[in-house]
């Protein structure tokens, strides 16, 4: 854009100034700019997998734990099973 500013202003004769390219510097995007631009994105590309990368373990994490507690309530249900049966077992024999 700037190269056919460029070409306009030197087509039509006229003198283009420090100010002006100042000025198109304040509109326009530099290379720098887009380099930085992008360098910009490619942080937040970093950092959005990491957070997901992230989340995803949590998530993970939380089923292992959901699971081991699963386990453990179906451990205690035999265990209290066990007590029941022995309890009918002396009942049975004391009331007999």
């Amino acid at each position: 854009m700037i190269d056919l500013l460029l070409f306009i202003c030197l087509n039509y004769k006229t003198m283009i100034t420090d100010a002006d390219i100042k000025k198109m510097k304040a509109v326009f995007a530099t290379k720098e700019d887009l380099k930085a631009m992008d360098k910009r994105i490619d942080s937040l590309s970093n950092s959005q997998r990491q957070n997901t990368e992230d989340l995803i373990e949590l998530i993970t994490s939380g089923f292992d734990r959901t699971e081991k507690a699963i386990r453990m309530i179906s451990d205690h249900d035999e265990i209290i099973e066990n007590h029941e049966r022995r309890l009918d077992k002396i009942e049975d024999k004391i009331f007999a």
